[in-house]
């Protein structure tokens, strides 16, 4: 009975030693510092950065402006505006693993993690920064399991920047900064020969040629609905968002903001919209069961850009370009609960993606 005894609580003993469950584990949110060529890894729950994973590859600058995750197979992966990479790390050790060049200043991504197929759009011009962007109308196809270029499409418009994949996989969505249309992709078609994708006005006064730049809306960023009915396009030129039926095409609604949308992120239930404003320095939470905004300003919002949800939904993280900082913003009564501030004071965050449990 004794060696029973011994026996079973060495198995016990054993098996707690190598039970993750107990463990303590840290949610990470990465958020891309443009300004000196690093990502860096922060603990959502402590309230700090981890550490800061180096993204230079050619030491000239390179710029990274955006980060997507890609849960299920482990990985993160981010564009490097000026040296034209994307870059492939390994979300446990946040080691690099991998790396493609594609040029043409890659900026956003929209990946679809059941095929790990990585799509990659294009940089818009940012005459404040120096930068005149790209006049590539091409979003490179990668497949990212290989980190190998596989194909392009061209929509045919200029600065092919905001960009989002349908839940099936089957849909890519683009939106013109400099030519106001957005376009709707077959995925399952950008590679036959003539295929051209699907446009759509993002207003009645924009020009019917998307060859004409006409710079009306100045789209920025755009996000599906989860059940992939609507779309919504924040318009930094016109400072709105507006929101349209991805079957038809048709414009739905339209809501004034603050100077400069910039990005935007949709509520699990799709019934709050948070979107980043720009040069207004403010946040905006959009009710769309209502209508309703509500708009948080603060002089800490310094030229916010990217923004994520924490799991929960009780947060809502912003980077602060201008401010060097990860801002923690309750969702429910909108205001600042924590800083998270950066050690560098030239950093620049932009991107930022929550990895969620």
């Amino acid at each position: 009975m004794k060696h029973l005894r011994f026996l079973f609580f060495s198995m016990v003993l054993l098996t707690s030693c190598n039970d993750p469950i107990g463990e303590e584990t840290v949610i990470k949110a990465y958020v891309t510092l443009q300004g000196i060529d690093q990502v860096a890894v922060v603990d959502i729950a402590g309230r700090e950065v981890m550490k800061y994973v180096d993204v230079d590859i050619l030491n000239t600058g390179d710029r990274p402006h955006y980060v997507v995750v890609d849960q299920m197979h482990g990985y993160w992966y981010v564009t490097l505006i000026s040296s034209g990479y994307v870059l492939k790390f390994d979300i446990k050790d946040d080691e690099l693993v991998d790396s493609v060049k594609v040029d043409n200043m890659p900026a956003l991504m929209a990946i679809d993690a059941s095929t790990q197929t990585l799509y990659v759009s294009r940089f818009m011009p940012m005459p404040a920064m120096g930068m005149m962007g790209s006049n590539s109308t091409v979003i490179n196809v990668i497949d990212a399991a290989t980190m190998t270029v596989t194909g392009d499409v061209s929509v045919g418009a200029r600065s092919p920047h905001g960009i989002a994949i349908s839940s099936d996989g089957k849909t890519l969505w683009v939106v013109s900064n400099e030519a106001s249309h957005f376009f709707k992709i077959q995925t399952s078609q950008m590679y036959i020969e003539g295929y051209k994708p699907e446009s759509f006005k993002l207003g009645h006064n924009v020009p019917d040629s998307y060859a004409i730049n006409d710079m009306f809306y100045n789209a920025l960023e755009l996000e599906l609905s989860h059940d992939d009915t609507k779309l919504f396009v924040t318009c930094s030129g016109s400072d709105e968002v507006r929101v349209f039926n991805t079957v038809t095409g048709d414009s739905l609604d339209t809501y004034p903001l603050a100077k400069q949308p910039w990005h935007l992120v949709l509520s699990d239930d799709d019934k709050n919209l948070f979107v980043t404003n720009r040069s207004g320095g403010s946040i905006s939470k959009i009710n769309l069961s209502n209508g309703s905004v509500s708009v948080l300003s603060d002089s800490l919002i310094a030229l916010p850009h990217g923004c994520g949800l924490t799991t929960d939904e009780t947060n809502l993280l912003v980077s602060s370009s201008e401010g060097n900082r990860l801002l923690v913003i309750d969702t429910e009564s909108m205001v600042i609960s924590d800083v998270i501030n950066l050690e560098t004071p030239m950093s620049m965050p932009t991107g930022l993606a929550v990895v969620r449990e």
